[in-house]
């Protein structure tokens, strides 16, 4: 595995899965519990979030961290809390999530859009529902703005100040 590069003030794009892909968030009462996490953590570590997927068997995340916590420490902590729960609830031990996770930085404007629209593509993709905004655990509709009656989290403008890698 490559080395992850740690940037202070990068956005990065990342995808992680259960141990063995494993589908336990096929169950909405622990996608709910894991959306939960990702935004008690998000005000814990004052971190912005630019897009969220969960799918039965891994996340995806468009997030920038604070500059007083890595990339690293955000997903120990997201992943951490959702492991000591479910192992708690289901009155067992071990493992829940692959030990690592993929995290990109996000290199233009292009390289944004593409992986937003990667991310908001694949529950179709997976066929989990016929079109982006059926997805109850997808960032997509903050971006069409279509009312959501379900858990959703709020995102972040995309700071227009940011300096995309040359």
């Amino acid at each position: 595995m490559a080395k992850r590069i740690i940037k202070p003030g990068a956005v990065y794009y990342i995808e992680t899965t259960t141990k063995e892909c494993i589908e336990i968030l096929s169950d909405p009462h622990w996608s709910r519990f894991l959306l939960l996490s990702i935004g008690y953590h998000r005000y814990m570590l004052n971190y912005n979030i630019f897009a969220y997927l969960i799918l039965p068997e891994s996340f995806y995340l468009i997030i920038q961290p604070s500059r007083m916590y890595t990339v690293s420490k955000v997903m120990k902590l997201i992943k951490g809390n959702f492991a000591r729960k479910f192992n708690e609830y289901k009155k067992r031990e071990g493992t829940v999530w692959s030990q690592s996770f993929d995290a990109d930085i996000i290199e233009s404007p292009e390289d944004f859009r593409e992986k937003l629209d990667h991310v908001h593509s694949l529950p179709v993709v997976r066929e989990l529902c016929k079109e982006p905004g059926a997805y109850e655990f997808s960032s997509y509709n903050n971006y069409s703005r279509a009312p959501r009656t379900t858990i959703q989290l709020v995102i972040d403008p995309f700071p227009s100040n940011y300096k995309f890698k040359k």
